[in-house]
């Protein structure tokens, strides 16, 4: 067992855990199957830059976080859970509805 291993895949269990996800639903969303989503949380398999795509996109957290251990933007942790319970294309318009909203707010502060 390699312990890079097992540390992205206690990072990868915790964010699971935090955000509510089950590991059926999480493997379901990241397209992997749940023995090896156990396998990867418990360190004993690792995995591809694909997968690891794929999961940190289900998730909502940074590669980064989940490779080094690099702390997620914490300040917006109620705007994560929402958009982890997303699908991909809602989380999209999220982030343009979020981004025009950020537009016009940055606007009217100018008048």
């Amino acid at each position: 067992m390699d312990i890079g291993n097992t540390e992205v895949g206690k990072r990868i269990y915790s964010t699971r855990k935090c955000g509510g996800y089950t590991r059926e639903k999480l493997s379901e969303l990241a397209d992997v199957s749940v023995q090896f989503l156990a396998d990867i949380e418990k360190g004993r398999k690792s995995m591809t830059v694909s997968t690891l795509r794929r999961i940190v996109f289900a998730l909502n957290v940074t590669t980064d976080y989940i490779v080094n251990g690099s702390e997620p933007f914490s300040e917006n942790e109620n705007i994560n859970k929402i958009l982890a319970a997303l699908s991909p294309y809602q989380r999209e318009q999220a982030e343009k509805l979020l981004q025009l909203f950020a537009e016009t707010i940055s606007h009217n502060e100018k008048f």
